[in-house]
């Protein structure tokens, strides 16, 4: 699963919209969406604040497995 897929997942589980997720971690809604659809790829940082909002590894929003 790629990055967008587990951030839109992630986001819906937690019953957030777009526009929450992106005020937290300090973005627009509109990036939040070419995230989601993988029209973007989100820089480190993206990826660590939304790791933070959702109180996982960065590995887990990336969708790394390790074993």
């Amino acid at each position: 699963m790629e990055f967008g897929a587990i951030l839109r997942r992630k986001r819906e589980e937690r019953r957030m919209t777009q526009t929450d997720l992106a005020q937290r971690i300090g973005i627009t809604q509109q990036s939040v969406q070419s995230y989601e659809t993988g029209y973007k790829i989100p820089p480190l940082r993206v990826v660590v604040a939304t790791a933070d909002v959702f109180h996982c590894s960065t590995d887990e929003m990336i969708g790394r497995e390790i074993s």
